[in-house]
């Protein structure tokens, strides 16, 4: 045995070193994809408390860092088109609970700002958000669209900022509206929230961002932005 051994000890030896290269190159890119993964941002967009409208609309930071929260996007999808409005700032509700929004002298609310690593912050009940839009679009005042409008879903953007990246970062979730005789139930259309995290998604906020500042400088920042349905 040890004769063999004496005898094939340099092709041992390169095996030995081919052996240890492979296990530190796996070893490495372990720690690789175990700081990629601690890195990269994620938000979470769930319901809250209840499964039907008036469940909170809750959003939780599951990344490693905080995240500043810059845009909350809320569009409402019917048979009569689709209304996308922010809804980062609103009025104050007194019976609510806003303990964790800042406040600003005139007796609104705001949901921009730092979300700490493992926190969250709702903002506000999906019925609630829902009759926003519904009110500010006027969709109940409107000639032939309150007896025939069909609610169909209602899908949440979040836009922020993390850690010292030079583009926004983003997640979504879509919840379909399931009508009953007696009850309406809000159910996600997927069993996770959307991320965008490539550099083309992330660039696409952009975007998205800028054009928001754009209407914001025009006066229609508290209008909902409207897509024509199929």
């Amino acid at each position: 045995m040890f004769d063999w051994i004496s005898a094939h000890k340099d092709i041992l030896q390169t095996l030995a070193s081919v052996g240890s290269f492979l296990i530190w190159l796996i070893y490495a890119q372990l720690l690789y994809f175990g700081f990629r993964r601690q890195r990269r941002p994620r938000l979470i967009i769930n319901r809250g408390k209840r499964k039907n409208l008036d469940a909170l609309c809750v959003i939780s930071n599951m990344s490693a860092e905080p995240i500043y929260l810059q845009h909350i996007m809320m569009t409402l999808e019917t048979s009569k088109g689709d209304w996308t409005l922010d809804v980062s700032d609103h009025e104050a509700d007194l019976e609510d609970d806003h303990s964790d929004q800042e406040r600003t002298p005139d007796g609104r609310c705001t949901h921009q700002g730092p979300l700490d690593s493992g926190g969250f912050v709702h903002i506000g009940s999906f019925n609630a958000l829902k009759q926003r839009i519904i009110d500010i679009a006027g969709l109940d005042d409107k000639e032939g669209m309150k007896d025939d409008l069909v609610l169909k879903a209602m899908c949440v953007r979040v836009i922020g900022t993390y850690c010292s990246e030079n583009l926004p970062i983003g997640a979504e979730r879509r919840f379909v509206f399931h009508q009953t005789d007696d009850s309406c139930t809000l159910v996600p259309e997927t069993w996770d929230t959307l991320q965008f995290s490539t550099r083309r998604q992330r660039r696409e906020l952009k975007r998205d961002i800028k054009r928001i500042h754009e209407r914001q400088a025009q006066g229609e920042g508290e209008e909902p932005e409207r897509e024509q349905g199929d």
